[in-house]
């Protein structure tokens, strides 16, 4: 059965990485897209500042927010800036730390490589729902720079995870 959890987070691995070669269209790359709008520096210094912040602290926010060019000023009307970056890289290399830690308890038989991958597992799955649903609001929101991903090969990648997470949830809860 520990193989088989091997050989299923491979598989799950294999359908990652083709949906990641895959997925390098980005949103805009269809004929009829249109340009992002771009929010005003104003208007973004204004809603971060928050409406019991004096004006003099807005005025100042105006000025010192200025000459942010419109990458910074979009990321900083987000609700957490970076995190479908900070998602992109997380979910594959804690994968790889994950398997890596599998791979190692089947080689070793030690139950601690089995709860250390299973807990790596739990994290690259975690991250990789925080980037599906960063990814999902930039495309609602008609970002320029938002992934366009194949349904099947998504659905497919999902069913990877759950069934490795199955797996591996019940080897570690049996050692």
């Amino acid at each position: 059965m520990t193989i088989a959890a091997l050989l299923v987070w491979m598989c799950t691995a294999a359908a990652g990485g083709y949906l990641l070669a895959t997925r390098a269209r980005p949103a805009d790359a269809g004929p009829a897209a249109e340009p992002e709008p771009q929010p005003a520096p104003v208007a973004a210094a204004a809603e971060t500042a928050g409406p019991g912040v004096p004006a003099a602290a807005q005025q100042a926010r105006r000025a010192k927010d200025r000459f942010d060019p419109p990458s910074l000023v979009r990321a900083k009307s987000e609700p957490l800036p970076g995190m479908r970056e900070l998602a992109e890289f997380a979910h594959p290399a804690l994968a790889i730390t994950g398997f890596a830690f599998w791979a190692a308890y089947l080689l070793t038989g030690d139950r601690v490589f089995a709860a250390i991958g299973f807990g790596i597992l739990l994290g690259a799955i975690c991250a990789g729902v925080s980037w599906f649903t960063a990814n999902k609001r930039a495309v609602r929101r008609g970002r320029t720079d938002a992934l366009i991903l194949s349904p099947r090969l998504l659905l497919l990648h999902g069913a990877g995870a759950a069934l490795t997470l199955l797996l591996t949830a019940l080897i570690t809860a049996r050692v």
